[in-house]
């Protein structure tokens, strides 16, 4: 993998992380603070929202490290998770099937990971 292509192949697996800890990073700061007595109102339209951007952000950055390594796998598992939280967000919501979207894009991340550093240790010799 050349060195340009190298500097951004990790925004996909970053991105789906982040949109994972954007959601429950959140719900998780906001129990703290009620814990404290400190109430906080989120606006779930703008969440969701923020989540759907990262989404679009994390599936063009897997697209782009498919491209670096070539193995579909990480790229179409991140799909379906996407396509699953979509589909909890703007559909049905069920907390089951967001745990799971959540959880394959989480193992998307991780697989990415591995798929590059796989390449990496073959081709990265410079």
């Amino acid at each position: 993998m050349g060195k340009s292509k190298q500097n951004l192949s990790w925004l996909g697996s970053a991105t789906s992380l982040l949109a994972v800890a954007t959601c429950y990073g959140t719900l998780a700061a906001v129990s703290l603070l009620s814990l404290i007595g400190v109430s906080v109102d989120i606006d779930e339209a703008t969440l969701i929202t923020l989540i759907t951007g990262l989404l679009i952000v994390a599936l063009s950055g897997m697209l782009y490290s498919w491209r670096s390594h070539r193995h579909p796998g990480p790229l179409i598992l991140s799909l379906g998770a996407a396509a699953l939280l979509l589909w909890v967000f703007y559909g049905r919501y069920s907390k089951a099937l967001e745990l799971t979207g959540f959880a394959l894009l989480v193992m998307a991340s991780l697989w990415d990971f591995r798929a590059k550093r796989r390449v990496c240790t073959t081709s990265c010799d410079d």
